[in-house]
C-alpha cells in the first residue's frame, strides 16, 4: 500500500526510551503528506529542533502551523525559525492575545512569550484566519471549532482579563486542529483540543465532508477535564470506530491509562519520537 502520511512527535511531556531526546511540557509534530511537509506547533523551548536533529529530520523550508497561542505550543518558534528560514506561519488572529492561568491561585501569564515583530524579522510570514482552510491539497486547518457537546465546556482555570479589568473564562477561540484527508479517512492532529476532542472530530467531519475518522493524535486536555468528561469522551470515541488513538501532552497519565484500558486495540503510547506511517 502506498504510504500517504508520516507523523513524528518532536515535543511532548514524555520522551519514552529514545536516547538523547528532550522532553518538556509542550507539543510539536512533524508531518509529511505526499510531497508536502509541515510543522504543527513549536513546543516550549528549543526541544523541537534538538529532537528533529536526533531523529534525522531536516527542518529547512518547512512551514509552521499553530494550534493556539499558549506558551507550550509557541515558545519554540524562534528556535524553529532559525532552522527553517523564512516560512509561512499559519495561525488564528488571536494567537498573540494575552491569556492567563489561575490554577495556582495568582494569575500566571501563559500566552505566547515572543513578540510578533521579532518573529517576523526572523522570517515568520504570518497567515492568519478564523476559518477552516485547506493549506495544501488534503491538508486542512479547522479554524475556530464550535463546542458541539455539553461535557466539553471551557476550563474555568484558563482566563483573560477584559479591558475594564474583569477576569473572564477564556473560550480559547484560536484553538484549532490539523486534518489530513487520507484515502481511508481522516487523521486529526490536536494541539490541546481546548474546544473539546469530540467537538473537534465532529467539526473535522463537517469541514471536509468525510465521515470516517481513521486516527487521532496529540493533546486532548483530558488531564484537566475530570472523570465525567473522560467517561463521556471514551463513550463518544467508540462511535467513531477509530483505528489509531495516539494521545499525548495534556492528556495526562491517568486519562491516557484509561484510554488504553478502554480502547486497547486502538491505543498508541505517544511520546517524543513516536512515528505513525499510513
Amino acid at each position: 500500500m502506498r504510504r500517504e502520511m508520516r507523523f513524528v512527535t518532536l515535543v511532548d511531556n514524555s520522551a519514552g526510551l529514545r536516547r538523547g531526546v528532550m522532553a518538556e511540557h509542550g507539543f510539536s509534530a512533524y508531518l509529511e503528506f505526499g510531497g508536502y511537509r509541515l510543522l504543527f506547533d513549536a513546543g516550549q523551548t528549543f526541544a523541537a529542533t534538538r529532537n528533529a536533529d536526533l531523529l534525522g529530520i531536516d527542518l529547512s523550508g518547512v512551514p509552521i502551523a499553530l494550534s493556539h497561542g499558549h506558551y507550550d505550543h509557541t515558545g519554540g518558534l524562534s528556535a524553529l525559525l532559525a532552522r527553517t528560514g523564512p516560512v509561512p506561519v499559519y495561525a488564528h488572529p488571536e494567537v498573540f492575545a494575552s491569556r492567563y492561568s489561575r490554577r495556582e491561585g495568582a494569575l500566571r501569564q501563559i500566552g505566547i512569550p515572543l513578540d510578533r515583530g521579532d518573529l517576523e524579522e526572523m522570517g515568520a510570514a504570518f497567515d492568519l484566519s478564523r476559518q477552516a482552510r485547506e493549506i495544501s491539497p488534503g491538508v486542512w486547518l479547522t479554524g475556530e471549532i464550535p463546542r458541539a457537546v455539553d461535557f466539553e465546556a471551557p476550563s474555568e482555570d484558563l482566563v483573560v482579563v477584559s479591558e475594564d479589568g474583569e477576569i473572564e473564562v477564556d473560550p480559547i477561540a484560536d484553538d484549532q486542529a490539523l486534518i489530513l484527508v487520507l484515502k481511508r479517512g481522516l487523521f486529526v492532529i490536536l494541539g490541546c483540543a481546548h474546544s473539546g476532542m469530540i467537538s473537534t472530530l465532529l467539526h473535522a467531519q463537517r469541514v471536509t465532508g468525510v465521515e470516517r475518522i481513521l486516527g487521532v493524535a496529540g493533546g486532548t486536555h483530558l488531564g484537566y477535564g475530570g472523570e465525567e468528561r473522560l467517561k463521556e469522551t471514551i463513550a463518544a470515541l467508540r462511535s467513531f470506530e477509530i483505528e489509531i488513538l495516539a494521545p499525548s501532552h495534556c492528556t495526562g497519565s491517568a486519562a491516557a491509562s484509561a484510554l488504553s484500558a478502554q480502547l486497547p486495540d486502538r491505543f498508541i503510547y505517544n511520546c517524543v519520537g513516536t512515528k505513525i506511517v499510513l
